[in-house]
């Protein structure tokens, strides 16, 4: 009886450790059951086209437009906080918002201290060809256009390459040099040297392991829309910016 007993309390044990975890991963402060409860979920927007944006006051871009639809995904609607990212990621280590997005990328130094998600999106910055030609092996001595203040011109100029910044890069003749998603949308043939990548992330308050894993899910769902936006304003003719703080 005394084995039989020994057998039921570790079985018990088991049971209670099972059903708890059905509750994993939890949130330390209970951000999503806050967000589910109260019909708000609380964003912070950093001004970085074309990710995020304001149109009339009103955010705007695919990051703005994707939060949106995770708020209705859980019956609530968005209260946006837009300011630079220094101060949004100062609001997130307060509790003051809920996540951050505006084209944030996983070298940023706040994502140690707080919660980031998983890359949903890897871009990467090359020299493209017009459609019908290629980029050369060597780039001695080519002219390259790249956006006025871009820094990829000191990488170029290491390369031999000729560099031309201009204002309207879409317009350019011969040789860009820009993010592989303008580089689709403009039909250019892309090199294989890799000036610069960068990994997009959003960003969430640390320890909310629940609320992380719903955002994480629903951004990486999310990833082909928001590079079809991408790819539209690419066509456009729309610039990438740096983000607020970089502006200032």
């Amino acid at each position: 009886m005394r084995g039989a007993s020994r057998v039921g309390v570790l079985l018990f044990g088991w049971l209670a450790l099972l059903l708890g975890a059905c509750d994993l991963p939890r949130d330390t402060h209970g951000t999503q059951e806050r967000i589910v409860r109260d019909g708000v979920l609380r964003a912070g927007l950093v001004r970085h086209e074309p990710w995020t944006g304001l149109q009339d006051g009103k955010p705007m871009g695919p990051e703005a437009e994707a939060v949106a639809k995770l708020a209705e995904q859980l019956g609530a609607r968005v209260s946006w906080t837009v300011a630079p990212e220094a101060e949004l990621m100062h609001a997130l280590e307060e509790r003051a918002v809920d996540v951050v997005v505006g084209g944030i990328t996983a070298k940023s130094p706040w994502v140690n201290q707080l919660g980031a998600g998983q890359p949903y999106l890897t871009t990467r910055m090359r020299v493209g060809a017009p459609p019908g030609k290629t980029v050369p092996e060597s780039l001695e001595g080519a002219p390259v256009s790249v956006v006025r203040g871009n820094d990829a011109g000191p990488k170029l100029q290491a390369w031999g390459a000729r560099v031309r910044e201009v204002e309207r890069l879409h317009e350019a003749p011969g040789l860009r040099a820009a993010w592989d998603w303008q580089l689709d949308a403009w039909g250019y043939v892309a090199g294989e040297d890799v000036l610069r990548e960068e990994q997009r992330i959003w960003v969430v308050p640390a320890g909310e392991n629940r609320w992380l894993l719903t955002v994480d899910r629903f951004v990486l769902d999310h990833a082909e829309p928001i590079r079809r936006s991408l790819l539209a304003s690419a066509r456009a003719g729309e610039t990438p910016t740096a983000p607020d703080e970089d502006r200032r």
